[in-house]
């Protein structure tokens, strides 16, 4: 335990150090909101009322528009190269990840019957379904990233954090923007804005915002040179604003986005031909010797930054999320009541070449349809007086519709069998060639709570906040397996209809089951702040934050005891210490904090092997803890140079797992179970920074205006990472740097802006992820996605 508590001493000494030099300095009175020099004072709603970040006792990372820019997209796939102690892994939209901390949910499985521990947001509606996060969003304010459980300010979900998106409300002053941008590979954006004040009315606002952008994928499929990793995506957000009365206003808001992407294709890069003890693998699971003996066929293993692959089905994803939002906020002699009412829904239809050739094996689809419904009533109290307090009730359901279609081809059976022209090919052939299993699921929450949280103003220094929260959560699940397709049993000659029966049971039973579990959650917060000076903030914090059980949803086999199908509940313990502080006269901002958190029954999607079938399922990990160091900067060194920096040192691992899954190399199908205590948590780097800045510097004027050059960029850096739960070495995905920069000129006042832009500007191989499954029907082949290559293009935008 050495090594572990060595990163919080380290943490712990920094922040000192940063205490006494800030004490060093002779602090200016606090700073107006609004400011006139140094850096733009930086205000949050995560509370539930306007404030300075640096007056709220919160680990949080605040994105502003300009920060946005320099990455290029607004969805959260982008955004986590801005914030170290986020990770968002996806390698399609369905199977996204989202973590704060390293905690939230398992990156790159699925399952329907289980939810991430970060809540995601926007205008106060959850969005429930991870997938739904990599959208581009018109019109942001800004985004807050929130650390540690937030359950007594949120509606649901926020175990391991929350990430609280505003968007622009209306405006009754006439506006508009454009953009357009084009680039490499084709790449094409438009974004459009307008607001203004309805019939000439002062209490009666509107706008619209308008997005798309496309571009040609880098990826090539050598079977047919159709191009992967294209985007086509489009959204449009359109909100009304009625001031009724002086004390009540009502914000309407539509939103619908849609995504067709040529996507996510895998590139395989290598074979391993033995076990890591040194033993050979099997004859019948090397995918090499058994393409090539059974059908002449030679799967390339190219470096995967050569881009190319060899499919035979289409691979593609159709998605589209929309809803409506009604937000409502009634001022009653200071206090605010708010009413916040959402319909959301998430639809997703993909096509999959599972075994990754040119051969026709298996094609899966996997397709959701999700609805959402969720009403929020809060009281937040005026301020000013010895107690700041904010309450609420919640109400939220969600139903969700999956199925999974597997489709096995022409030549599964004699991969399966391991052999051609025999009796028990043949056996096989009749079993799967052209054979569907085919599994329904249905999966309903619904959740009640009740929260609150009070601020004391013991002192005009020192502040204690708690919270509490209550949730009662019901969960249902439904199971249903069918065999659809294949030759019909009638037609199989008596002698071999119980070995194509059973080969069948095998691939697809044919079965089904109804789960239900409910669960009463407490939550709760307390946190000690003290202001050492006017711009020194301390703070100390305990919260606590439980999630749901989850239901597993997949095929019952003679290995149940492995999978069970109930989850127990997971609950997080998060210990937290931070300073914040505002410096040489509101030129720097330093805050930092240290973590220790202990996650009881993580919950775990994983993978195992049953027979020649891989399961994703749910475990509990009985204890996970993460504990490590934040520094968060700002920095105005002059008045036309802006930084920022960032860093995360998190030393996340399984502190108790010894039922974990085995991997591929230690092979798994002579003992599914390893003991993985010590091993580092899928998903999390120990070590990342985010750096960047802009610097402007005026022109002389031109045409009677005045012109700023300017230029800026990011660069994240982050340390290697296991990209599947089992910590196999075929997953781990090293290190790595990518920056961005842009550059241009603009009008002082910005109402235009030309500016060019370069992202991953020292084209860094990097990967998304790495896997290798050691089962059908890809066996030995370990492959991996890769991060898109250099690209560049112009950006012209203008403000009216």
């Amino acid at each position: 335990m050495i090594r572990r508590r060595s990163g919080l001493l380290l943490g712990t000494s920094l922040l000192a150090l940063a205490g006494i030099a800030a004490q060093a300095q002779t602090p200016p009175p606090p700073p107006p909101v609004a400011q006139t020099v140094g850096l733009k004072a930086i205000v949050i709603t995560a509370r539930h009322r306007v404030e300075r970040v640096q007056s709220v006792p919160v680990s949080v990372t605040v994105i502003d528009a300009n920060q946005i820019k320099t990455v290029g997209s607004s969805n959260l796939n982008k955004l986590q190269q801005l914030v170290p102690s986020l990770t968002v892994d996806s390698f399609n939209p369905r199977n996204t990840a989202v973590n704060i901390r390293g905690l939230g949910s398992t990156p790159n499985l699925a399952n329907d019957g289980l939810e991430g521990g970060v809540g995601v947001y926007v205008d106060g509606v959850l969005l429930a379904r991870p997938a739904q996060t990599v959208f581009d969003l018109p019109d942001i304010e800004d985004i807050e990233v929130l650390r540690g459980p937030q359950g007594t300010l949120f509606g649901k979900n926020t175990t391991a954090g929350a990430i609280n998106i505003t968007t622009h409300p209306p405006s009754f002053e006439p506006q508009a923007a454009v953009s357009a941008s084009y680039g490499t590979q084709n790449y094409l954006q438009l974004k459009g804005y307008a607001s203004s004040a309805l019939f000439g009315s002062d209490k009666l606002a509107a706008s619209i915002a308008l997005e798309g952008t496309e571009h040609n994928g880098y990826d090539t499929n050598t079977t047919n040179s159709e191009r992967y990793g294209n985007q086509n995506d489009k959204g449009i957000r359109a909100q009304l604003l009625f001031n009724a009365t002086p004390n009540l206003s009502i914000r309407v808001i539509y939103d619908y986005s849609r995504q067709e992407d040529n996507c996510c294709v895998n590139q395989p890069f290598y074979l391993f031909n033995s076990y890591a003890n040194g033993t050979p693998l099997p004859a019948g699971k090397n995918i090499a010797t058994l393409d090539q003996a059974l059908f002449g066929y030679t799967l390339p293993t190219d470096s995967a930054f050569s881009r190319k692959s060899q499919v035979d089905q289409p691979v593609y994803y159709g998605m589209e999320t929309g809803g409506a939002t009604v937000l409502a906020d009634y001022d009653l002699n200071g206090f605010t009541i708010s009413s916040i009412s959402g319909f959301r829904y998430w639809n997703w239809y993909p096509h999959n070449d599972s075994d990754d050739s040119a051969l026709p094996v298996l094609a899966v689809d996997y397709t959701d349809y999700q609805r959402q419904f969720s009403q929020e009533l809060r009281l937040t109290s005026p301020t000013g007086g010895a107690v700041d307090y904010t309450g609420g009730l919640y109400f939220f359901y969600q139903g969700l519709n999956g199925q999974q279609d597997s489709y096995y081809g022409a030549d599964a059976g004699d991969l399966l069998a391991a052999q051609k022209n025999t009796p028990t090919a043949l056996a096989y052939n009749d079993a799967v060639d052209n054979f569907n299993g085919n599994f329904h699921t249905t999966y309903d929450t619904r959740s009640f709570a009740a929260y609150g949280q009070a601020v004391f103003h013991v002192t005009p220094q020192f502040d204690i906040t708690t919270g509490l929260r209550e949730t009662y959560e019901v969960k249902t699940g439904d199971f249903n397996e069918v065999q659809q397709g294949g030759l019909a049993l009638s037609s199989v000659p008596g002698a071999l209809q119980p070995t194509v029966t059973a080969i069948r049971n095998a691939v697809a039973s044919v079965q089904h089951y109804g789960r239900g579990v409910d669960n009463t959650l407490p939550g709760g917060l307390i946190d000690f702040s003290y202001k050492v000076t006017p711009n020194i903030l301390t703070y100390a914090t305990y919260s606590h934050g439980e999630k749901s059980a989850g239901i597993n949803l997949f095929a019952i086999t003679a290995t149940n005891s492995i999978y069970p199908q109930d989850v127990k509940p997971e609950t997080i313990d998060n210990f937290e210490a931070g300073i914040k502080t505002t410096l040489f006269d509101n030129r720097l901002i330093l805050d930092g904090d240290v973590f220790d958190e202990e996650d009881t029954n993580y919950q775990a999607t994983t993978a195992a092997l049953t027979g020649t079938t891989i399961f994703t399922y749910v475990v509990n990990v009985p204890k996970v803890s993460s504990r490590g160091v934040e520094i968060d900067a700002r920095a105005q060194p002059t008045d036309n140079l802006n930084l920022f920096a960032s860093g995360v040192y998190d030393d996340a691992f399984y502190e108790s797992f010894n039922k974990g899954v085995t991997p591929v190399e230690d092979n798994p199908s002579a003992h599914p179970n390893t003991n993985e205590t010590g091993r580092a948590v899928a998903g999390n780097s120990t070590w990342v920074g985010s750096f960047g800045g802009e610097y402007d510097q005026p022109l002389p004027p031109a045409y009677g205006h005045d012109i700023v050059a300017y230029a800026g960029g990011n660069l994240e850096l982050k340390s290697g990472f296991f990209s599947g739960v089992d910590d196999s070495k075929y997953e781990w995905v090293p290190g790595y740097g990518v920056g961005n920069v842009d550059f241009g000129f603009k009008s002082a006042t910005g109402a235009w802006d030309l500016s060019g832009w370069i992202h991953n500007v020292s084209n860094t191989h990097y990967y998304l992820y790495r896997a290798a499954s050691g089962s059908f029907p890809t066996y030995n082949i370990v492959y991996g996605q890769v991060g898109d290559p250099i690209s560049g293009g112009v950006t012209l935008s203008g403000k009216f």
